[in-house]
C-alpha cells in the first residue's frame, strides 16, 4: 500500500485496531484508483460499530457531507478528507446497508451484509479488507438486474452491450477470479437455480442482453422482496429525482443561480477571499482550487466589481455561504451598509471571509483584509513559492475550516 495517500493508511490501520468489520465490497478490480483518490472508496460496515467508527474517522480527518435530500440514499454516509502530503481529496462511501438501484433512485435493500462482511478476505497489496469475489460478482450482476429497462432494450437492438465499460471490465475481472461451484454454491440462495444457470452461462461466455433479461426475470420474485418503494411510489420518486437531478446539474454548470445546492458542508459554508495585485495569478489559484473541491462539493467562484455590482455579488455570497456552500470570491467583496441606529455599519464587518489568501508581496497585519477588515484567518502566500507549492498551502489552510 506503499502509493496510498497517508490519510487512507492511517484510516485503514484505525480500523483494524478497533477490530472493526467492514471491507471494500465494489469496485475492486479498480480499488488502485479508489485507494489513490482517483475514484470513491466504497466501504461496507457493521453497523454495530457505527459509534466507534464515528470517533475514527473524525480523529484521522474525514469531514462528513450533506447531499440534498433528493439525493440521499438511506444508510449511506459521504465523507471527505485531505491527504495533506498530496493535497488529494478521498472521498468515502460509508454503507451500512447494501441500498442499490438505478442512477435515479436506490430502490432496493439487498440484505446481504453480514454474508459479505463474513466472506472478505485481506487484500495485500492494498492493506485492506475487500469482499470475496464470488459475491461481489452476484452483487454485480443482481444490480444490473435491477437496472435494466426499456432504454436497454434499444441499446441491444442497435448492436450496444448490455454492461457499460466499467461493468464489462468488473465483470471479467471478477469471472476470472471466481471458481463456478462456489459461485454457484452462492448465488442459488440468493438468487435462485434459474437466476444462477444464466450466470454461470454469462461467465462461461460472454454477458449479453438476452442472458440478463433472462436473469432478471428468473431473479425478480426474490429481489422483488427486498424493494423499498412500491411500484407506484417508485416511478414518482424516480421522476421526481429526474427532474431535480437535471435542475442540480444545470444549476451547477451553466445557471449558477443558488437555487438548488448538491453536496454541502453541514457545518455550514465557507467564504474564502483571494487577495493580490497579480491579477492572472490569482485567478489561476482561484481556479485551481475551485476545480480541486468541484470533484465533490458546490463550489461559487465570485469575481469583485464595483459600486451597485460589487453590493450584489458581496449579496449572493452572503447567500451561498449561508446555504452551505463553498464561496470562492477573487478580491475582497464590500458588504452593503446597515443603519444599526446610531452609525453605519458595514454587513462585511459583521459577518467576514472565513480565510483570506493573500498574495500580496508585502504581508498585512495579521487577521485584517487590504482594506482593513475583520477576518477570521490570513494565510500569506510567500512569493518564492512555486505554483504548486502555493497550491498545496492554500488546499491545507481551506481544509482547516471546513
Amino acid at each position: 500500500m506503499s502509493g496510498a495517500p497517508r490519510i487512507v493508511r492511517e484510516l485503514t490501520s484505525a480500523l483494524h485496531a478497533a477490530r472493526l468489520s467492514y471491507c471494500h465490497w465494489k469496485g475492486n478490480a479498480r480499488l488502485q484508483e479508489a485507494v489513490v483518490g482517483l475514484r470513491d472508496l466504497d466501504i461496507l460496515v457493521d453497523r454495530d460499530g457505527a459509534l466507534a467508527l464515528s470517533e475514527i474517522l473524525a480523529t484521522v480527518g474525514f469531514k462528513r457531507l450533506a447531499s440534498s435530500p433528493w439525493e440521499t440514499v438511506p444508510a449511506l454516509e459521504d465523507y471527505l478528507a485531505l491527504d495533506s502530503d498530496t493535497g488529494r481529496l478521498v472521498h468515502l462511501h460509508l454503507h451500512y446497508r447494501l441500498t442499490v438501484g438505478d442512477s435515479f433512485l436506490s430502490g432496493y435493500r439487498l440484505p446481504w451484509e453480514a454474508l459479505v462482511l463474513s466472506t472478505r478476505h485481506f487484500d495485500t497489496t492494498m492493506a485492506m479488507y475487500v469482499a470475496d469475489p464470488h459475491i461481489e460478482l452476484v452483487l454485480l450482476i443482481a444490480r444490473q438486474a435491477i437496472r435494466l429497462g426499456p432504454i436497454d432494450r434499444i441499446a441491444a437492438w442497435l448492436g450496444r452491450p448490455c454492461l457499460g465499460a466499467l461493468a464489462r471490465s468488473d465483470f471479467r475481472w471478477l469471472a476470472a477470479r471466481t471458481n463456478a461451484h462456489r459461485l454457484a454454491e452462492l448465488s442459488e440462495g440468493l438468487l435462485g437455480k434459474e437466476a444462477t444457470r444464466l450466470l454461470l452461462d454469462m461467465v462461461s461466455g460472454e454477458p449479453s442482453y438476452r442472458l440478463l433479461r433472462a436473469l432478471k426475470r428468473r431473479a425478480t420474485p426474490p429481489l422483488n422482496a427486498y424493494r423499498t418503494y412500491t411500484r407506484g411510489g417508485a416511478v414518482a420518486r424516480r421522476g421526481m429525482r429526474a427532474v431535480v437531478g437535471l435542475a442540480v446539474a444545470l444549476n451547477r454548470r451553466i445557471l449558477r443561480s443558488l437555487v438548488i445546492p448538491g453536496r454541502t458542508l453541514p457545518s455550514g459554508g465557507l467564504l474564502i477571499a483571494f487577495e493580490g495585485d497579480d491579477d492572472n495569478k490569482r485567478a489561476t489559484l482561484v481556479d485551481r482550487i475551485a476545480a480541486w473541491l468541484t470533484w465533490k462539493l458546490d463550489v461559487l467562484v465570485l469575481h469583485g466589481g464595483g459600486g451597485d455590482g460589487r453590493r450584489a455579488t458581496w449579496r449572493k455570497a452572503f447567500r451561498a455561504r449561508s446555504r452551505g456552500m463553498i464561496v470562492l470570491y477573487d478580491g475582497c467583496p464590500e458588504g452593503p451598509s446597515l443603519d444599526t441606529g446610531n452609525a453605519p455599519e458595514r454587513a462585511w464587518d459583521a459577518d467576514p471571509p472565513d480565510l483570506v489568501i493573500n498574495l500580496q508581496r508585502a504581508p498585512r497585519p495579521d487577521a485584517l483584509t487590504s482594506e482593513g477588515r475583520p477576518t477570521r484567518h490570513t494565510v500569506e502566500i510567500d512569493p518564492d513559492h512555486s505554483p504548486e507549492q502555493a497550491l498545496l498551502v492554500v488546499q491545507r489552510a481551506l481544509w482547516q475550516e471546513v
